[in-house]
């Protein structure tokens, strides 16, 4: 029927014309609903996995929650050492050591 339309459009009535709009809406909206089931089946997969996965912070850690300039001593002691060996570094535990 495409091919027929596409061969002959110039000859198309209003009837045919509104079918194959029809059509074409109706193609539009499946794959619509199709991209919308995907999503929503990803989405729930995700969920699973990270109700599955928390990360909770150690009580030894507690200074990040209450210390912002903690957090950013860490981050940039972790880097400086990652650029100084090369290596990736572990924090474990974080304790502030007063002067």
């Amino acid at each position: 029927m495409v091919l027929a339309v596409w061969n002959d459009w110039e000859n198309i009535g209003i009837g045919d014309a509104f079918l194959i709009a029809l059509i074409a809406i109706i193609i539009v909206f499946l794959v619509l609903a199709i991209i919308i089931l995907i999503t929503t089946v990803f989405q729930k997969g995700i969920e699973v996995v990270q109700s599955k996965t928390s990360i909770m912070p150690r009580k030894e850690n507690e200074i990040l929650n209450e210390d912002e300039d903690a957090a950013v001593a860490v981050l940039v002691a972790s880097i400086e050492y990652h650029k100084e060996t090369g290596k990736d570094a572990r924090i474990k535990s974080i304790k502030r050591i007063e002067d």
